[in-house]
């Protein structure tokens, strides 16, 4: 609705300017002061679609940053603060937390890989591996749907993002998680790790050169435009 009368208010704007355009060049009668006042009734015209643009697109730009800051409550509320608590409480209650979950979200077994890192090792806590990579997957979708108006650079967070990605037991779980998350996280997610499977970065100049790449890259800027351009029809 708002894309509509924004639409609406450009389109009334430039006919009233081509009829502006019009009348002064093809009106003769009387002096050229006498034109020239006689439009001032359509110059003021031409300023109510141009407040009812800028109003809109304040409007629109405020909706946006409320819709995207309760989405961010609801997800610290429901998502994030939730699954903490399932782990500062899983020593108390840990049949109760198991319960929650299925075994293969627990523990995916495979007869077909090789290294222990495919897995969650023994020794470690699976509902905190769990909780863990939470918090990496939703700084993901966050990033995805902040990326219009966080003034970050690109690469500063992308450079984090390959790091984590290298993990073999993070992608174990995001292959378990990923339909959990948005259509365009998922792949922003498998994007990087596929990238990182193929390139490992021995220093921080490598780091941040694979960084500009995946900035740089079709793939990603497809995945920001498709985002923003669905959010906006």
């Amino acid at each position: 609705m708002l894309l509509l009368v924004e639409k609406l208010s450009i389109a009334f704007f430039f006919f009233l300017i081509i009829l502006f355009w019009y009348i002064t060049i093809k009106a003769g009668a009387g002096t050229p002061l006498d034109r020239f006042v006689g439009k001032f009734n359509l110059i003021s015209a031409l300023i109510i679609p141009i407040g009812i643009f800028l109003t809109n697109r304040i409007f629109q730009l405020q909706y946006q940053a409320m819709n995207r800051e309760a989405t961010f409550k609801m997800i610290d509320r429901g998502w994030i603060t939730l699954n903490e608590k399932m782990f500062l409480y899983y020593k108390s209650c840990p049949r109760f937390v198991d319960s929650l979950y299925f075994d293969w979200q627990k523990e995916r077994t495979n007869n077909d890989i090789i290294s222990n890192n495919d897995i969650i090792p023994d020794n470690d806590d699976w509902q905190a591996v769990n909780y863990l990579t939470i918090l990496i997957f939703q700084a993901w979708e966050d990033y995805i749907t902040s990326r219009n108006v966080d003034e970050t650079y690109d690469v500063a967070w992308i450079n984090c993002f390959i790091s984590w990605s290298n993990s073999k037991i993070l992608k174990n779980r995001w292959d378990i998680n990923k339909m959990l998350y948005g259509k365009f996280t998922q792949e922003f997610g498998d994007y990087l790790f596929n990238i990182t499977s193929t390139h490992m970065p021995k220093n921080e100049t490598e780091m941040n050169n694979l960084g500009i790449l995946i900035a740089e890259s079709e793939t990603y800027k497809n995945i920001l435009f498709n985002r923003f351009n669905s959010s906006s029809s």
